[in-house]
């Protein structure tokens, strides 16, 4: 009888370490589909995340082309050009890209007025000049320099020199007539030894004589 009992619990110990045994299998297999389904998802991630990194760096590149010289501009030129006309050109190019396409310069342009390393922007207006135009604007700005000169020396010839703050060497370029280097020096040893000033006509009288000083107030003012 107490055989029976314990073939009994052996078989009943024996189905309970099967039962174990398979359930701890069954958890190993669902553990490593689970792993398996993370590595999966991870790699499906990084994969998505690569390509979209792709895509960006393409379109970074694609939008550093573009700003690079891809870009078209629209330029016209006119004048002393062969073919003058509205062009298309991309945004790096330069006026020397321009005139090339517009076939280039005629006999009678002159070159050297336009910048050919310039950048071309888009709307540019650029005109060849020729030669005669630039003859023309030398002479109208030698012309007008030679005015502007003419009308300073002129109004510094005019315009009369305070005697009370003009030293010996203004007095001397004034250039007035009969007022040399040793009449100028007397005038400014008078005024020196007056308390630095000269009041009146009689003050130059004392200093040079009536007739010098007459002569010089017409070239001169007293302050």
């Amino acid at each position: 009888m107490q055989k029976k009992k314990l073939y009994g619990s052996v078989i009943i110990l024996g189905i309970f370490l099967i039962f174990l045994f398979i359930g701890y299998r069954l958890q190993n297999t669902k553990t490593t589909l689970e792993n398996k389904d993370v590595s999966i998802y991870k790699e499906n991630k990084t994969g998505d995340t690569i390509k979209e990194e792709n895509k960006s760096e393409s379109n970074d590149i694609q939008s550093i082309k573009n700003s690079d010289g891809k870009k078209e501009i629209k330029a016209q030129i006119y004048g002393e050009i062969k073919k003058p006309g509205v062009y298309s050109l991309k945004n790096s190019d330069r006026i020397k890209d321009l005139i090339d396409l517009a076939g280039g310069f005629t006999e009678k342009s002159d070159p050297y007025s336009i910048n050919g390393a310039k950048k071309v922007i888009d709307g540019d207006n650029i005109e060849i000049k020729s030669k005669e135009d630039g003859s023309k604007e030398k002479s109208l700005s030698n012309s007008k320099n030679n005015s502007s000169n003419t009308a300073v020396s002129s109004k510094d010839e005019n315009e009369k020199l305070d005697i009370n703050s003009a030293s010996e060497a203004d007095i001397v370029n004034k250039k007035i007539p009969g007022i040399a280097e040793g009449l100028a020096k007397k005038i400014i040893e008078y005024r020196d030894k007056n308390n630095g000033r000269i009041n009146s006509k009689q003050d130059l009288e004392k200093a040079i004589g009536p007739k010098r000083s007459e002569k010089l107030m017409e070239y001169i003012e007293i302050n």
